[in-house]
C-alpha cells in the first residue's frame, strides 16, 4: 500500500484515475480497498472528498466500459470456442444468457460490492448483448453508490499508516 500511496501523493488524482481503469485488469489489490484508502486520504486533507468521487467513478466506469466493449466485440465467439473448458457448454451460455436478460441490469449494479463480480459481470453484459445505454445507466449507478460508500467508510476508518 506504501507505492500506491507514494504514486497518488507524487500524481495525485491522475494516479487514482489510472489504477482504477486498470484495476479491472486484476491488478493485486482490490478496488474496494483502493477506495477506502483514497477515502482516508481525503480525511486527512491530502485530496478533496469531492473530487475524489469524481476520479473514482470516472475511473472504475473507463476500466468498465472497455471491458464492456471487449465482451461485446470478441465474447460470444471466445465463450463458445473455449466455453467448454470451463464447463460452459452451449447449453449452459443460453442459460446464462437468459438469465442475463432477467437479471443482468441489477448483477452489473450490485456487483461493484463482491469483490471480482464487476470484472465478470462487466464482461458478461457486453458478451450477452446488453444495451450499452442500459449498460452504462445500472453501472454508473453502481460505480457511483459504491464509490460513495467505500469512499466513506476509508473516510471514517482511520489507517495506522
Amino acid at each position: 500500500m506504501l507505492h500506491f500511496q507514494d504514486l497518488v501523493l507524487h500524481y495525485g488524482y491522475f494516479a487514482v484515475f489510472i489504477f482504477l481503469a486498470l484495476g479491472i485488469f486484476g491488478l493485486p489489490l482490490p478496488d474496494e480497498l483502493v477506495v477506502a484508502f483514497i477515502g482516508h486520504l481525503s480525511s486527512i486533507g491530502t485530496l478533496n472528498y469531492t473530487l475524489s468521487v469524481f476520479i473514482t467513478v470516472l475511473g472504475v466506469m473507463t476500466g468498465t466500459v472497455f471491458t464492456y466493449s471487449i465482451g461485446r466485440k470478441v465474447g460470444k465467439p471466445l465463450l463458445m470456442k473455449y466455453g467448454k473448458w470451463v464447463s460452459l457448454s452451449p447449453k449452459r451460455l443460453q442459460r446464462v444468457d437468459n438469465w442475463f436478460d432477467k437479471y443482468g441490469s441489477w448483477a452489473v449494479t450490485f456487483g461493484y460490492f463482491v469483490p471480482g463480480m464487476r470484472h465478470l459481470i462487466c464482461y458478461l453484459s457486453g458478451s450477452s448483448g446488453m444495451s450499452i445505454r442500459r449498460y452504462l445507466l445500472f453501472a454508473a449507478i453502481g460505480a457511483f453508490v459504491s464509490s460513495v460508500t467505500f469512499l466513506s467508510i476509508g473516510y471514517l476508518i482511520k489507517f495506522p499508516f
